[in-house]
C-alpha cells in the first residue's frame, strides 16, 4: 500500500510541455528529453500557448511546466542558416535556473546539429510565477527549512531515552510491571507522547519557515518518517544506558548528525562536490532523510530517489525498533524476576 501510495503521489506531478509544433521539429523530442518523465501536448496555435502562460513575470496557475512556440519550417531554416527565433515559456514555480539553463543549452545544440550558424536560433524567453530574487528567501526555503527540520527532530532522540531511564534510575519501572498495562503499553504510552509533541514541532518549525512548499504531501510524509526513525534512536539509547546523563551526552552528540546530514543535500551539497566525506555521509541514514526532505520541499527528485530514500529511512527504523524492544523485553524480564 505504501509504494502504491507513493507511486500515484508521484505519478500524478508529471511534467507537462505545451508545444506548438506546426513542421513536427524533432526539437520537441530534444526538450522533452530535458525532463524525466514528461508529456508533451501538441498546441493548435502559438497564440494558445501565449495564453496559457501569460505576460512575462505574471502570476498565472498554469498546468504546464514549459511552453514552446516553433515557427514554421524550423529545421529547415536552421539548415539555411537564417538563425530563426523561437518562443520559450517558463513556469517558474516549477522550472528552476539550472533547468531553464539546460532547455536552453538543448535548443542551440540540438540546432547546431543540424547546422553551424552562429548563432543557430533565437531564444526569446518568458518566465511566469519567477522565483523570488532575494538571496534570504532563497536560502530560507532551500538551505534553513530542511536545516530546521532536521535539528526539530532531534526531539524524540533526546527525549525517549530521559523518559525510560527516569523511570529505571526512580525505581518506578517495577511498580509500572505490576499493574494492569502490559510492558508493550507502557512503551506505547510513552513513544506515542513524544510522537504527537514531535511532529507538532517539525509542523511548527516548517510552518514559521515556509517549508511546506513543493510535494508538500511528500514533505510531509517526509517529516513523519523522520519522527519515527528520530523515536527508535532515542528507543534505542534508552535501552542501551541506565542513566539518564550518559543517554543524554550521546543522543545530543548523535544528534548532530541530522544537522551534518543536512550539508551534504541540496545546493550546499553541490557546492561540496562529490568528495569522500559525501561518501561517508551517504553510509548514514539521516543523509536519506536530508536528501528527501529537500528534494520534496524544492519538487525535485524522481520517483527511484523517492522509493531509495524511504526504503532506507524504513529499513533503519524497523531495526532500531527490533534491537530496542529486544533489549527492553530482556531487562524487564530480569526485573519481572526479580
Amino acid at each position: 500500500m505504501l509504494w502504491l501510495f507513493i507511486g500515484n503521489l508521484l505519478g500524478g506531478q508529471k511534467t507537462i510541455l505545451l508545444i506548438y509544433n506546426p513542421s513536427n521539429s524533432s526539437l520537441a523530442q530534444a526538450v522533452e528529453q530535458v525532463f524525466p518523465d514528461a508529456k508533451i501536448v501538441q498546441a493548435g496555435s502559438s497564440a494558445e500557448v501565449q495564453a496559457a502562460f501569460g505576460a512575462n513575470g505574471a502570476k498565472v496557475r498554469s498546468a504546464y511546466t514549459v511552453g514552446l512556440v516553433l515557427p514554421e519550417n524550423f529545421d529547415s531554416n536552421v539548415r539555411l542558416g537564417s538563425s530563426p527565433s523561437l518562443s520559450l515559456y517558463l513556469n517558474g514555480t516549477i522550472v528552476n535556473a539550472q533547468t531553464q539553463t539546460l532547455l536552453q543549452i538543448a535548443i542551440v545544440n540540438f540546432a547546431r546539429a543540424i547546422a553551424s550558424p552562429q548563432p543557430p536560433v533565437t531564444i526569446s524567453t518568458t518566465v511566469i510565477n519567477p522565483p523570488s530574487s532575494k538571496m534570504a528567501d532563497v536560502m530560507l526555503k532551500q538551505v534553513y527549512s530542511p536545516m530546521a527540520l532536521l535539528l526539530s527532530l532531534t526531539v524524540g532522540t533526546i527525549f525517549i531515552p530521559t523518559m525510560l531511564l527516569e523511570e529505571k534510575e526512580r525505581k518506578t519501572l517495577r511498580m509500572l510491571l505490576v499493574t494492569p498495562a502490559s510492558f508493550v503499553d507502557i512503551l506505547f504510552g510513552k513513544l506515542l507522547v513524544v510522537l504527537v509533541f514531535q511532529l507538532a514541532m517539525s509542523s511548527v518549525v516548517l510552518a514559521i519557515l515556509g517549508g511546506f512548499s513543493g510535494a508538500v504531501p511528500l514533505v510531509v510524509m517526509y517529516v513523519v518518517l523522520g519522527s519515527f526513525l528520530s523515536l527508535s534512536l532515542g528507543l534505542l539509547f534508552g535501552s542501551l544506558f541506565n542513566s539518564v546523563q550518559s543517554a543524554g551526552t550521546v543522543a545530543g552528540f548523535v544528534s548532530i548528525i541530522y544537522i551534518v546530514s543536512g550539508i551534504f543535500v541540496g545546493q550546499l551539497g553541490e557546492l561540496l562536490g562529490n568528495g569522500p566525506v559525501l561518501h561517508i555521509a551517504r553510509l548514514i541514514p539521516t543523509y536519506y532523510l536530508a536528501d528527501g526532505v529537500v528534494n520534496a520541499s524544492q519538487n525535485l527528485g524522481t520517483l527511484g530517489s523517492n522509493l531509495l530514500d524511504i526504503s532506507i529511512i524504513l529499513g533503519s527504523t524497523i531495526i532500531l525498533l527490533a534491537i530496542s524492544v529486544w533489549a527492553l523485553r530482556r531487562q524487564s524480564a530480569v526485573l519481572g524476576e526479580i
